[in-house]
């Protein structure tokens, strides 16, 4: 369709811009919109605000698959990553990107809350420090770093071992996926085990996606219209049965829920694909494309929207809130990154022995 809303000739979804899958920065659009949403709609319910239900009803819908999409993405891309380099550089980028802002960010996080623990919604104090190496959960967003980071790593180590046996590295991922619902009090081991099959998955469907690449468009809408109803149904049997700490009773019961989000997960590469090869929404893509240092900062400039709002306006209203909280929280960390790169602030982001890699 044109601007106008009429259909046009449609475009195959798999086209490419400088060597990169352009709907892979409409994914990662699509799953840190949801990421800001719902960290919005849940600080404001801590602060005591007053969220209608059917705001919240809406990122309680998808709650389940916005982050496996992220480590789906990431295995994607390590399959490319290791055919171009060699498994220690792929290590040491990793470590750069992930690991290095994640103890960077992580020490900033605890600190501005403790200082500010008047306003925030945490309490702090300085043995909330060994929640870094100890309890990520602990971090509030902050985990996913990690977690990406020792999932990649854990893959690193076995890609040797299981580089030839995509099934038995399935089981293993499966088993430890499992094996996550005794881990649940130690989130450092928890949050790998948890993850670690989503990473396999993105890994073992890169070839695939690539070939899709040549589906047309009609076809990828096909797909997707004859998934639908198994998505939604999904989800409406995820949300009617997850505990409210989104676990499971019985551990068995992670299979249901894990065959669930991979559905949703293929629902969202095709709804990503769509969108991309309809020429729909390029602000997203830019969006996705900063996606990780929007996911980094945007707790920082939700909590001072909220706390702004609430503690000294007085003003309790949800729709203003959330309004002002996403558009600051997507547009000023993009802004803030982009001023950091101009003055030489990289290593905020980056380790500088890595930045130019």
């Amino acid at each position: 369709m044109n601007s106008h809303g009429v259909p046009v000739q449609l475009s195959a979804p798999g086209n490419r811009s400088n060597g990169r899958l352009g709907w892979v920065d409409y994914a990662r659009g699509i799953a840190i919109l949801l990421v800001v949403y719902r960290h919005c709609l849940v600080g404001l319910r801590r602060a005591g605000v007053d969220v209608p239900g059917s705001l919240y009803a809406v990122q309680e819908f998808l709650y389940n698959v916005r982050m496996p999409v992220f480590f789906v993405l990431s295995g994607i891309f390590l399959t490319t990553s290791l055919r171009k380099s060699s498994t220690r550089t792929v290590a040491g980028k990793k470590a750069a990107s992930l690991l290095y802002p994640y103890f960077i960010w992580s020490v900033f996080l605890i600190s501005l809350q403790w200082l500010l623990s008047d306003y925030t919604n945490s309490s702090r104090s300085a043995k909330d420090y060994l929640y870094i190496l100890l309890q990520p959960r602990e971090l509030d967003h902050m985990w996913y770093l990690l977690a990406l980071f020792n999932t990649t790593l854990l893959y690193l180590l076995l890609k040797p071992l299981l580089d030839n046996k995509p099934l038995l590295h399935t089981a293993l991922a499966v088993a430890l996926h499992f094996l996550s619902f005794y881990l649940g009090p130690w989130s450092f081991f928890s949050d790998i085990a948890y993850h670690y099959i989503f990473l396999v998955c993105g890994v073992l469907a890169a070839d695939t996606v690539m070939q899709w690449e040549s589906v047309s468009s009609g076809k990828a809408l096909l797909y997707l219209l004859g998934l639908t109803p198994v998505f939604v149904a999904g989800q409406l049997f995820w949300l009617r049965t997850v505990g409210p700490e989104y676990q499971t009773e019985n551990w068995w019961g992670l299979g249901p829920y894990l065959l669930i989000i991979l559905i949703a997960c293929l629902v969202y590469y095709l709804v990503s694909r769509l969108i991309q090869a309809w020429g729909y929404m390029k602000w997203l893509a830019e969006i996705g494309k900063h996606s990780l240092y929007i996911y980094i900062l945007h707790i920082h400039v939700i909590a001072f929207v909220r706390i702004a709002f609430v503690k000294f306006a007085g003003n309790t209203n949800p729709l203003l809130i959330l309004l002002v909280s996403l558009v600051t929280g997507i547009l000023l960390p993009v802004l803030f990154y982009k001023v950091s790169r101009r003055f030489g602030w990289s290593f905020l982001f980056t380790a500088p022995k890595f930045r130019k890699a």
